[in-house]
């Protein structure tokens, strides 16, 4: 069993990347994928985890972006080479945009006579990058909402009175990003993207145009026409059907590591899969 998406405090997880491997081991994984949005600082903490473990750790990450006119993520996983200095100067950049549109979902909040302190909200991430989920806690401890189900549907949600959108990355532009690193780009979440058929197949056929390799078609919140559906656009592109819990903690305490869709495991042939798709770097002359 493998789990290809998982979160860690590193983004708006709630266990450290060593916790996260742990959990890991303990509930028989062989290999875990931590795809934190916008970092991969999480993945040298887990790497030296999996190998104290003996479990895989595939360093990844999920970045936000955007194509016609909705909004999705894209996982990059990173098994044919670490990612290197540049990547992760982008991503810090991707990192402070985000911290930018904090700042404004709390003035609106504010404003909504909803106030968070700066401080309080540090604590609930506990030192780390700062999601909408922890932002969501905060309003619970406050008292202002029952859960943090509750908050993203009356504060955060797309829509909702305190949502501010973030920049995102075109699609042609993502897996570049990622291809650069001689990464794995991979579709994330199918199923919950904001299109219909037309649109979510406009989109497979342009991505695998770029050069995406997979689509995540074992997620636990697609039904089974969803997977169905996938299954065959992976099929019809030459896509890897990938999975994964898309796991963070107390922060999706619904969500279990280790399951995919229909409450199934994500078998180990995925990861086999995609790393079929690794092409070696082509040698330089002296």
């Amino acid at each position: 069993m493998i789990d290809l998406h998982t979160h860690t405090t590193m983004s708006d997880g709630s266990l450290t990347p060593s916790e996260l491997v742990a959990l890991a081991h303990r509930i028989g994984l062989s290999a875990v994928a931590i795809t934190d949005h916008d970092s991969v600082e999480g993945v040298d903490e887990a790497l030296a985890a999996g190998k104290a473990l003996g479990v895989e750790v595939v360093p990844g990450v999920e970045i936000p972006l955007e194509f016609e006119r909705f909004t999705l993520d894209m996982l990059g996983y990173f098994l044919c080479g670490p990612p290197g200095d540049g990547f992760r100067a982008r991503l810090t950049r991707l990192r402070r945009e985000r911290d930018e549109r904090n700042s404004q979902i709390l003035e609106r909040l504010a404003a909504l006579g909803y106030p968070l302190d700066a401080a309080e909200l540090a604590a609930v991430a506990n030192g780390e990058t700062v999601g909408r989920p922890h932002i969501g806690e905060a309003l619970r401890q406050r008292g202002y909402v029952d859960s943090i189900s509750e908050a993203f549907e009356r504060f955060l949600r797309r829509g909702a009175p305190a949502f501010v959108d973030r920049r995102r990355l075109g699609l042609a532009e993502a897996v570049a990003l990622i291809g650069a690193e001689q990464g794995l780009a991979v579709i994330a979440h199918p199923g919950i993207i904001r299109t219909d058929a037309a649109g979510l197949r406009r989109l497979v056929r342009e991505a695998k145009r770029h050069g995406v390799v997979g689509i995540e078609c074992f997620y636990p919140r697609h039904d089974e026409a969803t997977v169905t559906q996938c299954l065959a656009l992976a099929a019809e592109y030459e896509l890897v059907a990938t999975g994964g819990s898309d796991f963070h903690g107390e922060m999706k305490p619904t969500v279990k590591l280790g399951v995919g869709a229909a409450g199934q495991p994500v078998p180990d042939s995925v990861l086999d899969a995609l790393r079929a798709r690794c092409r070696p770097l082509a040698p330089t002359s002296d």
